[in-house]
This record gives structure tokens, C-alpha cells and sequence, in this order.
């Protein structure tokens, strides 16, 4: 398989088990190419003479109103806009498809990641917590959706990512009380908490944006960690975390006293703790209904089965029994890590509930609570380091398996973006039964990284921390032990 994606390979397989390491990087590489947005892309959308297509795909139909059939004779304008992790890519897949008929476009991507459009604007702003650049790109798009009028056709392309990437603070509030709820989500690993709250403090997430579209045509392109419910034709009441997705119901009232009861209430801002008192009918969502009266459609071209298959047909391909053990695992990092342990244990020391040799791999979203801690680093780098820590010694302790994790955006973490500076941001790690040793040479303290937690200091010193930049998508961690 070419070596595209991952920058240091020759790095992360010059030491310990050399071959095992080349086998879970290449199946991780594979899962990505599985799910690559710009050619998924250009799979689902098509233009034929003056007719745009839109589907051919039903697993792709979020919304369920089935292939759509755009004559462009009757279109004065294509726009394109959206923000995330992993737009960009779709952006440019819509730009090369489009030519001159795209009229222009605005899209948010994260700060690092450059410009590769040329039709379309892209600001790059900060992620995790977003900043002054966050909020002049939501303008932006703000600007252009504002400018489509019924003629016109709008695409979107939000992914994860956006909670930060697009933000205008609601009214009566100011860009640093939003960026304190991020805060407050870092430090008590919950990216739940941005969720819940920024349903009422954003001026443009929940489905406002869409009010702006209005009343242009909008086909809407989406990512997210997870599988989008299915519509079956008929508008949800349940939220989702893409700007651009309906509202939940309105419960802004019911919300509030579930908040009041969080540990990290008495720790918002006098701001943001008024304004979720005030009952304000500006903070509360609007209503599902008013999208009953707009021409929109939703498609996911990529989600995460796609990667995790695609991983696991690799891991068959190098000859290797894959296992998708969970698409979609959400837990703390050092769970996770402990129960897989114990899962590749057994198939290493009794071949069962598999018979090495297997690649046993998960996707979905880790955690990994900070609190004032001030080390860099990421769930994925964390859990390959415990499992680094587990395979050096007791009776996990083996020389057999290899464990490979990484964000499929490239961008594991970081921590350091809450101290500031610059740094290398890393999309994983990868450890072996040589890992412990190669640490006590080194004179690395594991321990003391993972108390820290400061797993990428430690997991670039052991020459097992996975870079590869950006890589385009966004769907989530993804992870492989490979027991051979």
C-alpha cells in the first residue's frame, strides 16, 4: 500500500516490532482511504449537460427525499459554504465539478491547514476553542447565505469541527464567555457540555443558518463522528451537532435546571449563567417548523463505517482476520484501553472469542479528562501509551500484539492550545511489548507522562507518535491491535 498519509513511517517502524508496526499503520491507512470525502464526494454528485445529479447512493439520502435532478438553466447563482475539520476536501470537490458555473464560496477550515480552493474563501481559525478568526468566517458565510435569493442554489459542507471553526456569540454575549464553556468541556473531558450549551449561545449553529439560506434551494453535505438518523422524508426533532441540521425540540426552560445541576454551573461566567436565567426567547432554538417551508436535502457522503470497514478489508488483505469490534465506542481513553487489553489477551493466550493472528479495531470518540493538568497530548495518543504501558509488563504483558490509534482528522488533541504557543499537533501513537523498554532506555517516565497526561512529549521521544498533518476527514478515532 503507498505510504501517503502517514509522514514518519519510516520512524514508526525503524524499531520494536518492526513488521507488526508497518501491518496496524497500513490498516489504519487503509480505513482512511475507505473514507476519503473528496472522491465520496464526486461519487454523489455529478453534472451532466445542464443537469446537476444528487444521489445514486441511497445509504448516502439522510433526509429521504431520494435522487434529485437540479436543472442548472434555472439556477443564477451556486453558492458553497460550511466549516469543519474535514470541508475542505468537499469544497474542492464541488469546486472542480462546478467550474465557472460556482458563483463564490466561504468555508472555515483549522488554522494549519491552508488554502487549496479557488473559488471558494477559506478562513482558517482555531480549534479547539475558537477565536477572533471563528467568528470573522462565520460573518462570511453569514454574508453569502444572506445574499442567496430564490434562484439560487446553496451547498453546505459542515463537519465536526464546526462547534468551534464557526461561532458568533448570541446576542448580550462576547467571544470569551464561548470560549470558556470550552474550557469547562476540556477540563472535564465532556464534549457534551459545549453541546448542551450551544444550543442557546450561538447566533448561527442549530439550524440557524438555514434560516439565512432561505429562500434559496440547499443541498446539504454532512459529517460527524457518528451515522446521521435517517429521515425517512419527514423533518426530525432531534439535534445533531452540524450547524446546519434542524433544531431540537425547544426545552430551553427544562435544559437550564438539568445545567443547574452540573458540577461546572458555578463555573460559567456571571454572562453566560444571566442569560440562560433570562428565559430569553432570542436564546431559545428556533422551531422545527420553519423548516417545513424550505427546499433543502441532507447526504452524508462519508461516516465512519466506511472507515472502519475499510480498515478491516485491509487487514484481510495483508492476510490478517479483521474484527470490527465497535464502530462507534465512546468512553474514557483508560477504559477503553483496559478492556481491549483484556480482549486481546484472550485471543492471544486461548484464541478466543479470535484466533490470532486478527486485527481487532474500533472507531468512535474517547475522552480523556485534563483538569488543570498542563501536558500535551490526545485520547488516542493516551490509549496507545497505556496500552504501551499494559504489553511491558504483569501478566498483559506481551511481545505479540501492537496497537495503533489515531483521529482520522490528524489532529489528536491538543492540550497546549489552552496554554498557547506553537507546536506539532499529533494524530496518534503506535506501541508494541518493546515499547516499556524502549522508554527505560530512553530514560521516559510513562508513569509520569500519563499522570500528567503529557503522552505526546513522551510517545515522540519513544519515536511512536503518529503525524501525518491534515488528513482531510473527520470521522472519529480509529484504532487497530493487531494479535499475531
Amino acid at each position: 500500500m503507498r505510504h501517503t498519509v502517514i509522514r514518519n513511517w519510516e520512524e514508526l517502524t525503524s524499531h520494536g516490532d518492526r513488521e507488526g508496526r508497518a501491518m496496524a499503520l497500513d490498516i489504519l491507512q487503509g480505513g482512511l482511504a475507505a473514507a476519503d470525502p473528496y472522491r465520496n464526494t464526486r461519487d454523489l454528485i455529478r453534472v451532466r449537460g445542464n443537469e446537476l445529479l444528487v444521489g445514486g447512493c441511497p445509504e448516502k439520502d439522510v433526509s429521504g427525499y431520494g435522487d434529485e435532478m437540479i436543472d442548472l438553466s434555472g439556477v443564477e447563482h451556486i453558492y458553497v459554504i460550511g466549516a469543519g475539520k474535514a470541508v475542505q476536501c468537499q469544497a474542492q470537490a464541488l469546486e472542480d465539478l462546478l467550474g465557472d458555473r460556482l458563483t463564490a464560496g466561504a468555508i472555515t477550515v483549522k488554522r494549519g491547514e491552508g488554502d487549496r480552493l479557488k473559488r471558494i474563501e477559506v478562513t482558517e481559525a482555531a480549534h479547539p476553542m475558537p477565536d477572533e478568526q471563528s467568528v470573522a468566517g462565520a460573518h462570511k458565510i453569514l454574508e453569502i447565505a444572506r445574499a442567496a435569493g430564490e434562484r439560487d442554489l446553496v451547498f453546505t459542507v459542515f463537519s465536526d469541527g464546526a462547534s468551534s471553526l464557526f461561532e458568533l456569540p448570541a446576542p448580550g454575549l462576547i467571544l470569551e464567555d464561548i470560549r470558556h464553556v470550552y474550557r469547562l468541556a476540556i477540563k472535564y473531558g465532556s464534549q457534551q457540555l459545549i453541546h448542551q450549551v450551544m444550543l442557546y449561545f450561538s447566533a448561527v449553529k442549530c439550524g440557524r443558518i438555514m434560516r439565512e439560506i432561505h429562500p434559496a434551494r440547499s443541498v446539504n453535505l454532512i459529517m460527524q463522528v457518528g451515522l446521521f438518523p435517517r429521515w425517512h422524508g419527514v423533518i426530525p426533532d432531534v439535534g445533531s451537532w452540524v450547524p446546519s441540521w434542524p433544531p431540537p425540540r425547544r426545552r430551553m426552560a427544562q435544559a437550564v435546571r438539568a445545567l443547574k445541576e452540573k458540577p461546572w454551573w458555578d463555573e460559567f461566567t456571571p454572562r453566560l449563567r444571566a442569560a440562560l436565567d433570562s428565559g430569553d426567547e432570542r436564546y431559545e432554538v428556533p422551531d422545527v417548523s420553519e423548516f417545513s417551508g424550505m427546499r433543502l436535502s441532507y447526504w452524508q457522503p462519508i461516516d465512519l463505517y466506511q472507515m472502519v470497514e475499510g480498515a478491516r478489508t485491509r487487514a484481510e488483505e495483508l492476510g490478517v482476520k479483521g474484527v470490527v469490534l465497535s464502530a462507534h465506542l465512546a468512553a474514557l481513553s483508560s477504559a477503553a484501553a483496559n478492556v481491549l487489553a483484556h480482549i486481546a489477551y484472550e485471543c492471544e493466550q486461548y484464541g478466543r472469542p479470535f484466533a490470532p493472528p486478527v486485527a481487532l479495531i474500533t472507531g468512535g470518540h474517547l475522552d480523556v479528562p485534563v483538569g488543570d493538568a498542563t501536558g500535551i497530548g490526545g485520547r488516542n495518543q493516551e490509549f496507545a501509551l497505556l496500552w504501551g504501558q499494559t504489553l511491558g509488563s504483569g501478566r498483559l504483558a506481551s511481545k505479540r500484539i501492537v496497537v495503533a490509534a489515531m483521529d482520522s482528522d490528524g489532529t489528536d488533541g491538543p492540550g497546549t492550545q489552552l496554554a498557547g504557543g506553537e507546536y506539532v499537533c499529533m494524530a496518534g501513537g503506535i506501541v508494541d511489548g518493546y515499547t516499556m523498554a524502549g522508554a527505560e532506555e530512553r530514560g521516559i517516565d510513562v508513569a509520569l507522562a500519563l499522570a500528567n497526561p503529557d503522552s505526546t512529549t513522551a510517545l515522540i521521544g519513544l519515536q511512536s507518535a503518529i503525524h501525518t498533518g491534515n488528513t482531510g476527514t473527520c470521522l472519529g478515532d480509529l484504532r487497530v491491535a493487531l494479535v499475531r
